[in-house]
């Protein structure tokens, strides 16, 4: 009974394999120019944007459609490499599961429709210099491997997505589709050049940045708002100038260590590390400050230690303001 059943399924692989060696393998109306693939996307959710890992993971759905008059007459589904197809794929993946079958469907007019669900993480290169107010460009890059610009050209057709995806802070917005090409020297010795058509559909992702307020702008002016009350303490007073002065510079830099795993790790300083160095020099000179004024007040010149006080109390919140506008408003 196991072999008739053996036999019988061997028998209809082989019927199912003739079967696709009879479907054409080439090109279709190779000789009259490149052949046209709609591209039309649908964005399922974006649910991370990897920072430190320069990615960002997405669900999203890839229908190409193409025409294929060899194929008219027959209706259904045809496996993907049982027929010529562009094999157009993901260009920037690095982690994919395919969730359709990779099947085609031969539609009215000899149209070939291919639809496959992708989620997948895409590398895709960041710039945080102007972080938290960033705006990145999310990029789903289609490569049609092995088929230059005159064999094989991809038009966008259309694109959609769901109104809300479950990444919380960044707002997604659609930019459009852009067709280019990509030129590589494999070996970078001019002995295999090769050119493939290429389309980016591109996203706009804007940063939430009411979380930083709260986060890191809220916690750094009541530190900076204690360092400027040792310019309201009175000079003589040199243990009460020099400890409120001292323990802001501590708590700025607990605080900076509390920051480590909020701030991008990049090689270059973002707009949020010049803030943070800013008043970092802010509080810094407010202890120089209590220093000055504590020792003009030990050497009996009080008074002038009072107006030099007094020119801190207001300077330095308007030095504060202007960073502040500087970095948060402008």
């Amino acid at each position: 009974m196991k072999k008739s059943i053996l036999i019988l399924v061997l028998f209809i692989t082989g019927i199912t394999n003739a079967q696709t060696e009879n479907f054409p393998q080439s090109r279709p109306a190779a000789n009259l120019g490149p052949t046209k693939v709609f591209v039309s996307l649908y964005i399922i959710d974006i649910e991370d944007i990897d920072d430190k890992d320069q990615s960002f993971t997405a669900d999203i759905v890839v229908r190409l459609k193409w025409t294929d008059q060899r194929l008219a007459g027959i209706k259904g589904t045809l496996p993907l490499n049982a027929i010529w197809h562009p094999n157009i794929q993901i260009f920037n993946l690095r982690d994919v599961d395919l969730r359709f079958p990779q099947r085609v469907s031969i539609l009215d007019g000899a149209t070939v429709q291919y639809t496959q669900r992708y989620y997948a993480r895409f590398s895709n290169h960041l710039d945080f210099k102007e972080f938290p107010f960033d705006e990145q460009i999310l990029s789903i890059s289609l490569l049609a491997f092995g088929f230059t610009p005159a064999e094989v050209e991809m038009i966008f057709e259309i694109a959609g997505g769901t109104e809300k995806f479950s990444i919380s802070d960044w707002k997604i917005e659609a930019v459009g589709a852009e067709n280019s090409t990509i030129k590589a020297d494999l070996f970078n010795d001019g002995t295999e050049v090769i050119t493939r058509p290429k389309l980016d559909y591109q996203l706009r992702a804007s940063r939430h940045i009411q979380y930083y307020w709260w986060k890191v702008l809220a916690p750094l002016m009541v530190i900076l708002f204690l360092s400027w009350a040792v310019f309201w303490i009175d000079p003589a007073q040199v243990g009460a100038q020099i400890g409120v002065a001292g323990t802001s510079i501590l708590t700025l830099i607990a605080f900076l260590f509390r920051l480590e795993n909020l701030l991008p790790p990049v090689s270059y300083l973002t707009n949020m590390d010049h803030f943070i160095f800013a008043a970092l020099v802010l509080v810094f000179v407010a202890y120089l400050e209590a220093l000055v004024s504590t020792t003009f007040a030990l050497k009996g010149k009080k008074e002038f230690a009072l107006k030099l006080d007094f020119l801190f109390r207001i300077a330095y919140p308007v030095v504060f303001l202007l960073i502040l506008y500087i970095f948060w408003v402008k």
